[in-house]
């Protein structure tokens, strides 16, 4: 009886520790506004225990994880104008990579961490650029007139993901040879809405979106073998910004009802079990207000 005892305690500690585990892989983080200023929080899934990891009167938004979890790169104003900057993972030792004519946000890694994908503004006119992860030569990947915008690097690092409005009459989803420029349209429905924001699942197959439905934004499955799309959400509103879990088994994502400013939410991959996780307000969506998970 005592042996049994002693081995559901250790079955005990080791499924706590599990859980443990489970619950570090499973951090957010997200954009809130609850400090009175746009900062860049980490949390639990459920939203609990968040921590402001930047803590800046500019205006922090975007965040992105390196692929091994160590630093984050992020939007800010801090120095005036809308720059691309990394930290460290716990916040520290904040350094600005990019400077200059317009401003820079929204940026994505490559899967290997060596470069960084992010959206440039000269003028009027939006691109995706390319820099190494240390902010050095950045150079223009779609050099199109089109208004080019919301990167995302394909996992297995062939390509990136991106909204154009190239085709005319609003915004679809295009790829991007990271190498060879090459382009390829993968959605036709027109997202007069603009925001759009891609995100691959973690097997490559799959690349979530937002896309008009009626006067709303909802989020999408597009499979990228076969062009075919899933629709997900069926919230009304606006619903952007969506992030795949480690394990592709979850969603995060922004909702903004007419009016209001954005809260998040957690579902499954398939649109189910849908969880609100940040209140009405705390998460605004029309400021970069990506969530992002921690890598495993």
């Amino acid at each position: 009886m005592r042996r049994f005892l002693l081995t559901l305690g250790a079955c005990s500690v080791i499924g706590l520790a599990l859980m443990a585990a489970e619950g570090e892989a499973y951090k957010l983080l997200c954009v809130s506004q609850r400090s009175g200023n746009l900062d860049i929080f980490l949390m639990n899934a459920d939203g609990s225990a968040a921590k402001n990891l930047t803590n800046n009167p500019g205006l922090d938004s975007f965040p992105a994880w390196s692929p091994d979890g160590k630093l984050i790169a992020f939007t800010s104003t801090r120095d005036g104008n809308q720059e691309i900057y990394v930290m460290a993972a716990d916040g520290s030792n904040v350094k600005q990579l990019t400077k200059g004519t317009g401003s820079s946000r929204s940026p994505a890694w490559s899967p290997d961490g060596k470069q960084i994908a992010f959206c440039r503004l000269y003028g009027n006119n939006h691109e995706i650029f390319l820099m190494n992860a240390d902010g050095s030569c950045q150079f223009n990947l779609t050099n199109d007139p089109a208004y080019d915008a919301d990167p995302a690097w394909s996992p297995d690092g062939r390509t990136i993901a991106y909204a154009s409005n190239r085709g005319g009459g609003g915004f679809r989803i295009y790829t991007i040879d990271a190498i060879r420029g090459n382009v390829e349209q993968l959605t036709t429905a027109n997202n007069t809405q603009g925001s759009a924001y891609p995100a691959w699942s973690p097997d490559s197959k799959q690349i979530a979106y937002s896309d008009v439905d009626g006067a709303n934004l909802e989020l999408f499955l597009l499979d990228v073998r076969t062009k075919t799309r899933k629709q997900l959400t069926k919230l009304t509103g606006f619903n952007t910004y969506v992030a795949w879990s480690p394990d592709g088994k979850k969603l995060a994502f922004q909702h903004r009802a007419e009016g209001d400013a954005g809260s998040l939410y957690v579902m499954d991959a398939d649109g189910g079990n849908l969880k609100q996780v940040l209140p009405k307000g705390d998460n605004p969506t029309q400021d970069g207000g990506r969530p992002a998970w921690q890598p495993k």
